[in-house]
């Protein structure tokens, strides 16, 4: 896959790809990339789509125990139970992000992903981006940071423009290298 062409900025001058995913921002220290993931729920509607199917569940629960179906309890039950499991789920990883740092000295990678919190760094001097090619539409392009062996995957949870968006910033924006090139 070749580097992808200039993606569009905002009126702050932030790089912003076409779906919103991708903000760019320069300080004294060096250059921040925020990547968020793939999102179409806000948490208001997150909690609005709860909330209605529990008005909907709920007085079906006590309409079937009123009239003597006992044997929907269960599964009206088990259905409210994975339905709040999977809106807790949401709720949790709705603020997942990756945050890549490059200063002078090093390029830091750090994600959020629920209650857990990693961080990865690599000499900045020696960084390459891998860009993997993908076939699409089955699998998208792949974006690698590497460096003395060891090797991040990036902006995972995103889209392929979003990839694009953010292999044109590294490369041209900030200077990485990218590996083979």
């Amino acid at each position: 896959m070749q580097v992808p062409e200039q993606p569009e900025f905002d009126s702050s001058g932030a790089s912003v790809s076409a779906d919103a995913r991708l903000h760019l921002e320069s300080f004294p220290d060096g250059v921040h990339i925020l990547v968020f993931p793939n999102r179409s729920l806000t948490r208001a509607g997150l909690f609005m789509a709860a909330g209605l199917c529990a008005t909907m569940l709920v007085p079906a629960l006590l309409y079937a125990a009123l009239i003597g179906a006992w044997p929907m309890l269960p599964f009206l039950g088990l259905e409210i139970l994975v339905l709040g499991g999977v809106f807790l789920h949401l709720h949790r990883h709705h603020d997942d992000c990756e945050e890549i740092v490059i200063g002078n000295e090093q390029v830091e990678i750090l994600r959020q992903r629920g209650r857990h919190r990693e961080s990865l760094s690599f000499p900045r001097y020696w960084v390459q981006l891998v860009v993997e090619p993908g076939d699409l539409p089955r699998r998208s392009p792949r974006l690698w940071l590497r460096s003395h062996g060891q090797s991040e995957e990036l902006s995972r949870d995103t889209s392929a423009a979003t990839r694009q968006a953010l292999a044109w910033t590294l490369t041209h924006e900030i200077g990485i290298p990218v590996a083979g090139h």
